[in-house]
C-alpha cells in the first residue's frame, strides 16, 4: 500500500576524510530531502533505481550504474518523489576536497586548482569498478595501503578523464630501481600496516607517480603485491601446523574471517581446506 512508509537501513563509516553510506530502501512512501550543500564532493552509485537531482538549476535523471557527481559547496536536492514502487539500493560517498586538490597537484607536479566536474553523472564501467573498490577498501578491516591505493586510483582516474580543468600528466617513465626498492621494503614489512605516503617517500616519488610506475613494472598495485606476500607466507605457516587464527595475526590481517576471504580469493580454497588438501597430498 502506498500509505506504508518505506523502511530505510543505512550502514555508514568514516575514515580520514571519507564518509561512506550504503542505503537500502524498501518500497513505500518516502519524504523528500530539502536543498542543501556540503564542503565535500559527493558521489553516488545506484544499483537498481534511477536517481534524480535538482542541481545547477535543472533536474537530472541519473541512470542506474552511473556515478552521480555533486561538486564541493554546490546547492542541490535529491529526488522530490514521495513513493518508491520497488526496493532501492545505492552507495553515497563524501570525500573531503583536500584529497582531490592534493591528487590534482601531484598529477600536475605543481600547485593545481580544485578539480571541476561539469557533468551531473558519469557512465563509465571502469570508473564504477574503481569506485566500488574504494567502497570495499574503506572497510576498517582492510590494510591502510589498500585504502590509500584505492583512493588514489579512483580519484586520479576521475580527475584525468572527467575534470574540465584536468592537469596535464607527463608520459610515464621507467623507475625500475625505485620499484625494486619498494618491493624489497614490502618483503621486509609485509605484515605491517604501511601508508602509501610512506612507501612513496622511501623511493623518492610522489604517490601518484609511484602508483603508476609500480603497476606498470609489476603488473599489480602495491597493495595487491603486499597481500600476495602475506598469503604466500601464510601458506608456509599453515603447512607448519600453526593455527589459522595465529597465522592471520602473524601475516597482518585484521582477523580470521578477513584472512580467510583473502586466502580463498588468492588460492581458490579456504585456509582450512588448504590444510586438509596439503595433509592428503603429504
Amino acid at each position: 500500500m502506498k500509505n506504508n512508509a518505506a523502511k530505510i537501513s543505512v550502514h555508514a563509516w568514516e575514515s580520514d576524510g571519507i564518509l561512506l553510506e550504503r542505503y537500502a530502501y524498501t518500497s513505500g512512501f518516502v519524504e523528500p530531502l530539502p536543498k542543501h550543500s556540503h564542503e565535500e564532493y559527493q558521489f553516488g552509485l545506484s544499483f537498481n533505481c534511477q536517481g534524480e537531482y535538482h542541481y545547477r538549476g535543472a533536474y537530472h535523471s541519473i541512470p542506474t550504474q552511473s556515478l552521480s557527481v555533486i561538486h564541493s559547496g554546490e546547492v542541490h536536492s535529491p529526488s522530490d518523489r514521495t513513493y518508491l514502487p520497488a526496493a532501492a539500493h545505492f552507495v553515497m560517498m563524501h570525500i573531503n576536497p583536500t584529497w582531490l586538490h592534493t591528487i590534482a597537484a601531484e598529477m600536475a607536479e605543481n600547485p593545481a586548482n580544485l578539480p571541476f566536474f561539469s557533468m551531473a553523472f558519469l557512465t563509465d564501467s571502469i570508473l564504477n569498478r574503481l569506485f566500488l573498490a574504494l567502497q570495499a577498501a574503506t572497510d576498517q578491516k582492510n590494510s591502510k595501503l589498500e585504502q590509500d591505493v584505492a583512493l588514489w586510483e579512483f580519484l586520479s582516474y576521475l580527475i584525468k578523464h572527467y575534470a574540465s580543468n584536468s592537469p596535464s600528466v607527463r608520459p610515464l617513465k621507467s623507475a625500475h630501481s625505485a620499484v625494486m626498492l619498494a618491493c624489497d621494503y614490502l618483503h621486509a614489512h609485509y605484515a605491517s600496516d604501511i601508508f602509501l605516503e610512506t612507501l612513496a617517500a622511501i623511493v623518492g616519488l610522489s604517490r601518484f607517480h609511484f602508483c603508476r610506475v609500480f603497476r606498470k613494472e609489476v603488473g599489480v598495485s602495491c597493495s595487491a603485491y603486499q597481500t600476495q606476500l602475506r598469503i604466500a607466507q601464510a601458506k608456509k605457516l599453515l603447512i607448519q601446523g600453526i593455527s589459522i587464527r595465529t597465522v592471520a595475526t602473524m601475516t597482518g590481517f585484521y582477523d580470521q574471517s578477513h584472512f580467510g576471504w583473502h586466502f580463498k580469493r588468492q588460492v581458490g580454497v579456504t585456509p582450512g581446506a588448504y590444510i586438509s588438501k596439503t595433509a592428503i597430498i603429504s
